[in-house]
């Protein structure tokens, strides 16, 4: 399962990382996700952590990273870009790119 999902889209992913403690979920892609986010800066870390590990409500990630609220496209574009660093990371330092 580990392989598919690491061809999965990077939201599906998230998500599975996220379940890590609740349940069922694929410990192989949830290591790969934890690995690259552990090489991510600070914000993007916390970003990622509150929305997916957390479940927090978007005011909230607001408010402890110091997002204005209005316009929600704020929101948006810090979480795209802390997805965007996670995809990076995950494409620097995957085993099965190349030959594998």
């Amino acid at each position: 399962m580990s392989r598919d999902l690491a061809l999965a889209p990077l939201r599906q992913r998230l998500e599975n990382w996220g379940n890590a403690s609740r349940g069922a979920y694929d410990p192989v892609d949830a290591a790969r996700i934890t690995k690259a986010w552990q090489t991510l800066h600070i914000r993007h870390r916390d970003m990622l952590r509150m929305v997916y590990l957390w479940h927090a409500p978007r005011e909230v990630v607001c408010r402890r990273l110091r997002i204005p609220r209005r316009p929600a496209q704020c929101f948006e574009l810090e979480l795209a870009a802390a997805q965007a660093a996670l995809a990076r990371a995950l494409e620097g330092a995957s085993p099965d790119r190349g030959g594998g």
